[in-house]
């Protein structure tokens, strides 16, 4: 019983890792579509035409809505878990690493690490505890 309440507090953990990501997302979502000059000045940003902004706003939006069904129940949208990790957050930490050290973009778009680099790593941890203490549950390790 006592591996049975660790995997619920385990799927639990990861629910908060994401809902704490998608929270963080729409910090960057709602002022991209709305005000969008303003938030990108706070980084030393411009881009011209606002459409460009907006729309990577919006994408980070829909992207985001597909984060909760697994926050949800995990065990039946498991996919969408592994998923939000591998790719998503995964390609948008390279992504902007790759832009900021190769690329020579500015160094605010290192927020975009951290954030997806952060919250990947935590969610990557949660859903290995979670297989980990499943396989030991099926194994009759209890």
């Amino acid at each position: 019983m006592k591996r049975i309440d660790s995997l619920s507090h385990w799927k639990s953990r990861h629910a908060i890792v994401v809902w704490l990501g998608i929270v963080l997302n729409m910090g960057f979502v709602l002022p991209l579509i709305f005000a969008p000059e303003w938030f990108l000045s706070l980084f030393g940003l411009t881009a011209e035409p606002l459409i460009w902004p907006r729309f990577s706003g919006i994408l980070l939006g829909i992207l985001s809505v597909f984060y909760i069904p697994a926050t949800l129940d995990i065990d039946r949208y498991r996919i969408f878990a592994w998923l939000s990790v591998f790719p998503s957050r995964t390609f948008g930490a390279v992504f902007f690493s790759y832009m900021v050290f190769v690329a020579q973009q500015p160094a605010a778009f290192l927020m975009g690490v951290a954030l997806d680099g952060s919250i990947g790593i935590a969610s990557l941890w949660c859903l290995i505890r979670i297989v980990s203490l499943e396989q030991q549950i099926a194994e009759g390790d209890t």
